[in-house]
């Protein structure tokens, strides 16, 4: 189909869906994953298949990438370093419970169900990264980046994903007899160190210089196109080292948080938000089937079953990562804004697949179990955040 037909037959009924959704008090991102449903392959078919059609499809998923970058380059824009650095061992303590709970109990369902150990343990790998666009959205939405909740659910988000790449890496490594997993493991660990603290910590050379180049010329949009470029080639580069691209545009925004025209640059990035950000969350209700979770078909039965219980455990995991936090804070909330699961998971669940490890009906099970966490996660969110809209300042912690 033509770019120029697709794009408004996907964005528009995705931006009406996103404000009906926040018009009965749900987070906006819930309607363009709705409208993914609709349109996908299940639905309406009007979202560009991989098989159907590579070609809009590699479009389509490639400018959601872009979009998911922006958003998570305004997230770290909107961060302080100080302030993130205040909450890290929260952050680390909330990941590594988010992580390893999911991984254990998925890996225990899997089994419990008759697969295999190699098919249980991607299972619950598919369960271990939160979807930081799906969660940024939301604490957007609420006004909460700010907050020691908002700041806790980020920093846990990001370690979530680095960790779950990693893992990813490891697995990767597991069914191929000519990789060591020690090795890979350590290699990639190795390469998302030395990346995040080349993109934050030396990114301030950078902004310098952007502010130098910014007096230079009083031209506003040069301040944009400069932290664009910027924010993409660092996501670029992050895919180079084996990190997920937003990893690189977070990093980003963090360095040109201390940018002196940070708020109109933030003003700026809002037109690119609102076109491209909505088409990540079409891909992500896209990826449901339907067809395999028919509840009048003894296989659709079993599936939807085993969904149910999948979706219990993903849950819990991801709560209990908020409880097992001490002091005044909103354990609900932060244990609600790890619950969305997203592109890495997908990820898992399509290496399965290709692998021979999950069949149709099972992979259709854990996609839909990720998308329902990405809707009820954001719900959850909204409903555990503290009746006052104004987030709280982050403290030290001790």
């Amino acid at each position: 189909m033509n770019v120029h037909l697709l794009l408004p037959m996907l964005l528009l009924p995705a931006k009406l869906l996103e404000e009906l959704a926040r018009r009965v008090r749900l987070p906006g991102v819930t309607g363009p994953i709705l409208a993914g449903v609709l349109l996908g392959a299940g639905g309406l078919g009007l979202i560009p298949s991989e098989a159907a059609d590579p070609e809009g499809h590699e479009l389509v998923q490639r400018l959601s990438q872009i979009g998911l970058c922006v958003l998570l380059f305004r997230v770290g824009l909107e961060t302080r370093i100080e302030a993130l650095a205040s909450v890290w061992r929260s952050a680390m303590l909330v990941a590594a419970v988010g992580m390893l709970l999911p991984l254990a109990l998925g890996w225990a369902v899997g089994l419990a169900w008759g697969w295999s150990h190699q098919a249980a343990l991607f299972l619950g790998a598919t369960l271990t990264a939160t979807s930081i666009g799906v969660t940024a959205a939301v604490l957007a939405e609420l006004r909460a980046q700010e907050s020691r909740e908002g700041l806790i659910i980020v920093g846990a988000a990001v370690v979530d994903d680095v960790l779950g790449l990693l893992l990813l890496s490891g697995l990767v490594a597991v069914m191929s007899p000519t990789l060591s997993v020690s090795g890979e493991i350590t290699q990639a660990l190795a390469q998302a160190v030395v990346f995040i603290a080349a993109g934050v910590f030396l990114g301030r050379y950078v902004v310098g210089a952007v502010v130098w180049v910014s007096r230079w010329d009083s031209s506003s949009s040069l301040l944009l196109v400069m932290a664009f470029s910027y924010f993409m080639l660092l996501a670029h580069a992050a895919r180079v080292v084996g990190l997920d691209a937003i990893i690189g545009a977070y990093a980003a925004g963090l360095a040109f948080s201390r940018h002196p025209a940070r708020e109109a640059l933030d003003r700026d990035l809002r037109p690119l938000l609102d076109i491209l950000t909505p088409l990540f969350f079409l891909l992500v209700g896209a990826s449901v089937e339907p067809a395999g979770l028919n509840p009048f078909t003894p296989t659709g039965r079993q599936a939807l079953g085993f969904a149910g219980v999948l979706l219990l455990v993903a849950s819990a995991g991801k709560l209990a990562s908020g409880a097992v936090l001490r002091g005044p804070i909103n354990r609900w909330a932060i244990g609600s804004g790890m619950m969305p699961r997203g592109e890495v998971g997908l990820i898992f669940a399509q290496i399965g697949l290709g692998a021979g490890l999950l069949a149709a009906e099972q992979f259709s099970s854990i996609v839909l179990v990720l998308v329902a966490t990405s809707v009820a996660g954001p719900v959850l969110l909204r409903l555990s955040w503290r009746s006052h809209p104004v987030p709280t300042p982050a403290s030290a912690e001790g």
